[in-house]
């Protein structure tokens, strides 16, 4: 298999945005529970509110999740890459 320089540094940020026990737990949430803003997810996971908006930034930023604008609500939901990488977690976990 033949892995380019490029496609190595996007699976480091991959695994980087889920090295964090509490983002996989966001992912996880959204998933289970489209459509949460931040607000909820901090509520749900007893998190602050900041840190909460910067686990969700670096999940978007990824490609794991995205943000859908409901007027001044921003409710955020698991992408296809998303349910992919929990999918091959999944897998990995109960081999």
């Amino acid at each position: 298999m033949k892995i380019t320089e490029k496609q190595i540094k996007l699976l480091e940020l991959y695994f980087k945005a889920v090295a964090n026990k509490k983002r996989i737990k966001i992912l996880i949430l959204i998933k289970e529970r489209p459509n949460l803003n931040v607000e909820e997810i901090s509520d749900i996971l007893k998190i602050n509110y900041q840190t909460g908006a910067s686990h969700t930034q670096r999940l978007e930023k990824v490609g794991f999740i995205y943000k859908n604008y409901k007027g001044s609500v921003v409710n955020h939901k698991i992408s296809d890459r998303g349910e992919q990488f929990l999918s091959f977690f999944e897998k990995s976990i109960n081999v």
